[in-house]
């Protein structure tokens, strides 16, 4: 188990629930990993401020801070926290479509690298972050435009065969039937 998340009604009841998590672990001889632990208290909707929770062996596991934590990979605190979220994806997509792009790949291995390291970022997410189309739309303009300034995509090419797999390009296939393969519609 490497993410866990444990709800209780009161304070009693999360100690509970973290001292048999804590004594499960022991048991299968996995470590419980008491800094990478945060603790969260609602009370009504609202976040409260509690000093942690102590646990048997004296450790005590901290408040979550103000910007929050991560579960699988998703930034949250009492709520997921999308425009943090957006913001740090996009930078990262971006990210990894300049390094494919300034690699020296050919074009097939271009767009499986760009569908394995920069695509999936943004797929992960897609039904955690509240993903608007014109967010996606403007994410695909800027691979179109950093495509174009890498020399991968001509600037009067057929933006079709950028969303069709390459053994459709000579199959006649129209614009009203593209089907997108790389740069997905989330």
């Amino acid at each position: 188990m490497d993410d866990l998340k444990l709800y209780g009604g009161n304070n009693r009841e999360i100690e509970s629930l973290v001292h048999m998590v804590q004594i499960f672990s022991e048991d299968i001889r996995m470590q419980f990993g008491n800094e990478k632990c945060a603790t969260i208290k609602q009370q009504r909707g609202e976040v409260k401020h509690t000093e942690g929770i102590l646990l048997p062996n004296a450790q005590v596991i901290h408040v979550v801070k103000e910007d929050g934590y991560k579960y699988l990979g998703v930034l949250q605190t009492d709520q997921i926290k999308h425009e943090k979220m957006k913001d740090k994806l996009k930078t990262e997509y971006l990210i990894w479509v300049r390094r494919v792009l300034r690699s020296k790949l050919n074009g097939g291995n271009t767009i499986s690298a760009t569908n394995t390291c920069a695509v999936s970022l943004v797929c992960y997410t897609a039904g955690i972050i509240n993903w608007r189309k014109d967010e996606l739309e403007a994410m695909d303009r800027k691979t179109s435009i950093m495509m174009t300034i890498c020399n991968s995509l001509h600037p009067r090419a057929d933006v079709d065969r950028i969303y069709i797999p390459r053994k459709a390009w000579w199959k006649g296939i129209n614009k009203h039937s593209r089907v997108r393969t790389w740069r997905s519609s989330v």
